[in-house]
């Protein structure tokens, strides 16, 4: 739920680029040269694009496709493009209209190129008239620290802190920005894989992970950073997790190592993000659709919630998701008391598929089965601030960054195994809770890696 870094390039607010103003007024051009910019761009005959689009903006101007000088739709970072949009003035916008032309990686906003050609220096959509035609070419180049698989070229029409409604909807990326190409990059992202054997018994989900299923469990290892995937120093957050399935559950289990335990939660779905926690976030398919978020904190308070695209809807998903999650906590040390020194606390959690449906290949899963999924460690110390820790690095500012989610694969482990009950535990309450069982848990080495969490989900 976190964005732990500010965009390098671009300010996010709610979920897309800031516009940037018109150049038009800085340029020094003349009004001969802004005559002449006009009288090349604007024609009366309609233009017949080779990628056809079709975008209606409220019925006052039309996108009606682009021409594109990449033969194979692959841009390289560092690498120069340039696209010739088509636009159709149906009525006249009135004043303060102006374009705006937004590049996304996978995850989201990234950067933009408003003002990049003629015809935003001196012809903005506020000057257009009613039958028009927009000739409006932009060279741009795509960044060379560009790290995504995809680059997706968003479009729209803004004046101040407004947008200009557009269909077909199912093309638009519900923020009034319409969804125009999307290249390939070339860049490829190396992905943390592990394979999760099928529990071969019971599963308590009380906290203890000292079910003998526990001892065959995939292991994760020490958590990373977030921001560049490296161990961290033995100040920082520290966390790792086991997971394990069966035909009704995804289980994974967390031992987390804290000196400052701090839960201000009271309530299912209250920010557990902004103190401490973990959290385990599933694309079943990894299309970045339909992706489902599960926390859980010291004292086993939980907040889910379902995505249909990446942070949409904004700004905390879909709030009435609230799957039948079996959880449990047990912490070591004392809750909301900075006076002594902690141990940590350790987490169950068992996901029912029918709770994740939505992009699994099979319900139940089957053996080979695949699933994008990223865990992480949420951690509030006695020095203040939030720090982080992830077990498949987004190596950027928000754990919301799909591309780089972890790769699980089910094993069959024990063939012809039943089904395994959960049992549903008390809720431990706060306060000194007994140690975990030796054998019930990992070690965890000094090194764990973190990073600040997003304010506010």
């Amino acid at each position: 739920m976190k964005k732990w870094l500010p965009w390098m390039v671009c300010l996010v607010v709610g979920g897309a680029c800031v516009e940037q103003p018109t150049q038009a007024n800085r340029t020094g051009a003349s009004q001969q040269e802004l005559t002449r910019i006009r009288s090349q761009v604007v024609s009366r005959t309609a233009p017949t694009p080779a990628h056809p689009l079709n975008f209606n903006f409220d019925n006052k101007v039309e996108l009606l496709g682009y021409d594109i000088n990449l033969p194979n739709n692959t841009l390289r970072p560092g690498q120069s493009v340039t696209i010739t949009w088509y636009w159709h003035c149906r009525a006249q916008t009135g004043d303060g209209w102006h374009l705006f032309t937004h590049l996304d990686d996978a995850n989201g906003p990234r950067t933009n190129q408003d003002n990049v050609g003629d015809a935003r220096r001196a012809y903005q959509p506020e000057r257009w008239r009613a039958g028009e035609y927009i000739r409006d070419v932009q060279t741009f180049e795509l960044p060379a620290d560009w790290d995504s698989p995809t680059v997706k070229i968003h479009l729209g029409l803004w004046k101040e802190a407004t947008r200009l409604a557009v269909t077909p909807a199912d093309r638009t990326d519900g923020d009034r920005r319409a969804r125009a190409i999307t290249l390939d990059t070339g860049v490829r992202v190396a992905m943390t894989e592990t394979v999760v054997p099928r529990a071969s018994g019971a599963i308590v989900a009380d906290g203890h992970l000292d079910e003998a299923a526990w001892a065959t469990a995939a292991r994760t290892g020490p958590f990373v950073n977030p921001a560049n995937g490296n161990p961290a120093g033995a100040t920082e957050a520290r966390a790792n997790a086991m997971l394990l399935w069966d035909d009704q559950n995804l289980y994974v289990g967390f031992h987390v190592m804290d000196d400052n335990l701090v839960d201000r939660s009271a309530n299912r779905d209250d920010h557990l993000w902004e103190h401490d926690a973990v959290e385990v976030m599933i694309d079943p398919n990894g299309d970045g659709n339909d992706y489902f978020e599960f926390q859980v904190s010291p004292r086993n308070q939980r907040f889910d919630t379902r995505y249909d695209h990446p942070r949409d809807p904004q700004p905390f998903g879909h709030l009435d998701f609230n799957p039948d999650t079996h959880t449990g906590a047990v912490a070591t040390g004392t809750i909301n008391n900075t006076d002594d020194t902690d141990t940590g606390y350790d987490v169950e959690i068992a996901i029912p598929w029918t709770s994740i449906n939505a992009g699994l290949a099979h319900v139940p899963p089957q053996a080979g089965d695949q699933l994008r999924i990223n865990l992480f460690a949420m951690d509030e110390p006695k020095t203040g601030g939030q720090r982080s820790a992830a077990w498949s690095a987004p190596r950027r500012g928000d754990f919301h960054t799909l591309e780089r989610f972890g790769r699980i694969t089910l094993s069959a482990g024990t063939p012809g195994a039943p089904a395994l009950p959960v049992v549903v535990p008390m809720v431990p309450s706060q306060g000194t809770q007994p140690a975990v069982p030796s054998g019930g848990v990992m070690p965890l080495p000094p090194g764990v890696a973190t990073a600040p969490p997003r304010r506010g989900h």
